[in-house]
């Protein structure tokens, strides 16, 4: 979203039945029985869920609590002002904030969206450039399809580039990051945009696409970066001072989190992977049962 969703009205606008029966002015029940039935004037007019009620009623008889048989229609039972009716603003309030800008809409806020009579939303959709290594292309378009942006879908705002810089026109601005995996990828501009520079190595574009690919998209899209998780090693990891180590992980239980390997990315691992951790360069690894922050996948 590029702009924050707000009710522009209450939701309902006004009483509205979320009950099957008879709408009725509950003063009219008053002293009702099945042995002193109490008669209406005129046959109550009938509502399903989400219908609005007519004016001068204020709540629904449910469908067994009358009895039509006879001249006049009869109550039978008594019913409460309110009572199987959702007052104006109870599901939703004026002014109520729905999401914020930055947030990903999902299949379930279409519901209140439609209640709120909101038909368009404006949204910031990242364009993403594309040249290089063709083989490497499905894989970055799937990562980049999973942000809610696309390849090659207009005037790019950022490049991904797989292969030779020079060979794809661009200028180098930094190669080689004190990462691992990771240590071959860059940052530089083509034809006027900002590039991530991707190594051919699938591990290492992986890579090079966690650390920076997937947080730059992100702030394209003015959205939020993901909750870390937070969650116990389950074995001990040893990483090198010096460089970032990437440890794709495992979740076994909401809090409990298996390593897989240690400055590696490989595919067969990865597909088991939740989350990655990132051990700092200057930090020789962590104890087995440390709490850790998890970058969610």
């Amino acid at each position: 979203l590029a702009a924050p969703l707000v009710a522009p009205g209450p939701v309902p606008p006004a009483p509205m039945a979320f009950q099957p029966g008879w709408a009725v002015a509950a003063a009219d029940t008053l002293g009702a029985g099945p042995y002193a039935p109490v008669p209406l004037a005129a046959a109550p007019a009938r509502v399903a869920p989400g219908d609005l009620l007519p004016a001068g009623t204020d709540a629904v008889l449910p469908p067994f609590a009358l009895d039509l048989d006879g001249p006049f229609a009869q109550v039978l039972e008594p019913v409460a002002p309110g009572e199987g009716v959702r007052l104006p603003g109870e599901e939703v309030a004026a002014g109520t904030l729905l999401r914020r800008a930055g947030e990903r809409l999902a299949p379930r806020d279409l519901p209140a969206l439609a209640a709120c009579g909101i038909g368009q939303v404006a949204v910031r959709l990242p364009r993403i450039g594309w040249a290089g290594e063709a083989a490497l292309r499905p894989l970055l378009a799937a990562l980049v399809a999973a942000e809610g942006a696309e390849i090659d879908a207009g005037e790019p705002d950022l490049m991904l580039l797989a292969g030779d810089p020079g060979t794809l026109g661009a200028e180098p601005l930094l190669q080689g990051l004190g990462a691992r995996p990771g240590m071959a990828a860059g940052l530089g501009m083509a034809a006027g945009r900002p590039a991530l520079l991707l190594p051919v190595r699938a591990e290492e574009a992986l890579a090079a696409w966690y650390l920076l690919g997937r947080p730059a998209l992100r702030h394209l899209a003015g959205a939020p970066p993901p909750v870390p998780v937070q969650a116990r090693l389950a074995r001990k990891v040893a990483s090198a001072v010096g460089l970032l180590e990437i440890v794709p992980v495992r979740l076994l239980a909401p809090d409990l989190a298996e390593p897989l390997a240690v400055g590696a990315l490989p595919a067969g691992l990865l597909a088991a992977a939740d989350a990655l951790l990132l051990v700092p360069p200057g930090v020789e690894g962590f104890e087995a049962g440390t709490t850790v922050a998890l970058q969610p996948l």
